[in-house]
């Protein structure tokens, strides 16, 4: 997987991570990830919340299909 670069993250927003981590005992790294995930639970759930299974998991295949298509030239 590639790395994920976020720039221009407003200071409170990293302040709320750091504490997070220094609460937690993790490193930066591993606070970033499982906020991360903890937020797709969350959004995926919301997504989910509207739909049924079956629309659900041709939404997913969508856009997992999306996904392999070559990269454009950008606009």
């Amino acid at each position: 997987m590639p790395d994920l670069v976020l720039r221009d993250i407003d200071p409170i927003l990293a302040e709320r991570i750091q504490r997070v981590a220094l609460a937690r005992g993790w490193g930066l790294r591993e606070t970033a990830l499982r906020l991360i995930e903890q937020g797709l639970f969350s959004a995926e759930e919301e997504v989910r919340s509207g739909f049924e299974n079956p629309e659900v998991e041709a939404l997913a295949e969508a856009i997992a299909a999306l996904k392999e298509l070559p990269a454009g030239r950008g606009f």
